[in-house]
């Protein structure tokens, strides 16, 4: 069945061929075949490897199960343009969206618009706050902040300072990070002491964080960054210019505890001057994200909670499905594991 669609974009919005203030009407079938289906990318940002390598391959994933694809829609950060963008993707013909909300809250009104398209939506690695989406698809954030605890707490002994370097607490990935590393730490580790730092999933802000905490606390015991990929590269740059670099196993180290995984990260590991670093499982998000968009596009959204076939679990978020998939934690002893999404990626 064919529906007819009309969507007004405001004077504000500004979209390729398209008259400002103008009505634009397309016509949406309500279910197709994944190899005539046009399957759209908006990314949140695109200034880190992580997301580079989870949107390129993305792209490529559903070319190679029949998708014709748009070119992606890069927020830079920007929840405002993201919203801009799903309307730019809308208008370019996209019939289902794979999205990385750069904002949680900020994301629901461009969910809005794509569910009055008749646009099915996948969202990866980042759970919106609200709103409609026909599968989430993300690690279990939560548990992988449980997971750094459990490696920091153990390692510096149940006490002493731990600088958390925070993502973006407007982001559920952010939120969830925080959560379960704090939760576990208070249940598990209660003597530590936990100095937040807030970086916005900014590298030059995470930096900063570090410099200060080190230059104020000359007994800190370890340091947990939420994101390798944002933040390791001006971590280790900081400890070094400190005279605070001192190898894994000396006896003046300080523990490092990252999640991602990312190739940086693991050859950190390999160098002795990274300890864990908790591995997203993107080769995972890739590969769910772009079967749920083909169940999607094929009218199948009838997801009930409960294990699945593939070593996870689907939970309910609100009204949402979320299928969460399992992280590992790399240490020296596994870090050759080319099963890891920061090997397969070189």
């Amino acid at each position: 069945m064919i529906s007819n669609l009309c969507v007004f974009f405001g004077k504000n919005v500004a979209i390729a061929g398209i008259v400002s203030g103008s009505i634009l009407c397309t016509g949406l079938s309500n279910a197709h075949a994944a190899d005539d289906a046009t399957l759209a990318f908006s990314a949140g940002f695109l200034t880190d490897p992580f997301q580079a390598v989870l949107v390129q391959k993305s792209l490529d994933a559903a070319k190679a199960a029949g998708f014709k694809v748009l070119p992606a829609a890069n927020a830079n950060g920007d929840a405002g343009k993201q919203i801009a963008d799903v309307q730019n993707l809308i208008a370019a013909g996209a019939q289902v969206m794979l999205v990385n909300p750069t904002d949680s809250r900020a994301i629901v009104p461009a969910l809005a618009m794509a569910g009055q398209a008749g646009i099915p939506v996948v969202t990866v690695d980042a759970a919106p706050a609200s709103g409609k989406v026909a599968m989430i698809v993300r690690a279990d954030n939560s548990k992988m902040g449980e997971q750094a605890c459990q490696s920091v707490g153990k390692a510096i002994g149940g006490k002493g300072k731990v600088l958390s370097l925070m993502g973006d607490q407007a982001t559920t990935n952010g939120r969830d990070r925080t959560t379960g590393f704090n939760e576990c730490m208070k249940a598990s580790f209660p003597a530590v002491e936990i100095i937040e730092q807030p970086t916005n999933w900014k590298a030059d802000r995470a930096s900063a964080a570090a410099q200060t905490v080190l230059n104020s606390n000359p007994d800190l015991a370890a340091i947990y960054l939420q994101s390798d990929s944002v933040m390791l590269a001006g971590v280790l740059n900081v400890l070094k210019g400190a005279g605070r670099d001192a190898p894994v196993g000396a006896p003046d180290h300080i523990y490092l505890a990252s999640i991602d995984a990312t190739p940086f990260a693991l050859d950190q590991i390999r160098a002795g001057k990274l300890d864990v670093a908790i591995s997203q499982p993107l080769d995972l998000y890739i590969k769910y994200g772009v079967a749920y968009a083909k169940d999607a596009v094929a009218g199948k959204t009838d997801f009930k909670p409960g294990p699945t076939d593939h070593g996870s679990e689907i939970v309910l978020l609100g009204d949402n499905p979320m299928d969460l998939l399992p992280a590992a934690a790399v240490t020296k002893a596994n870090v050759e594991d080319p099963a890891l999404w920061g090997n397969a990626a070189r």
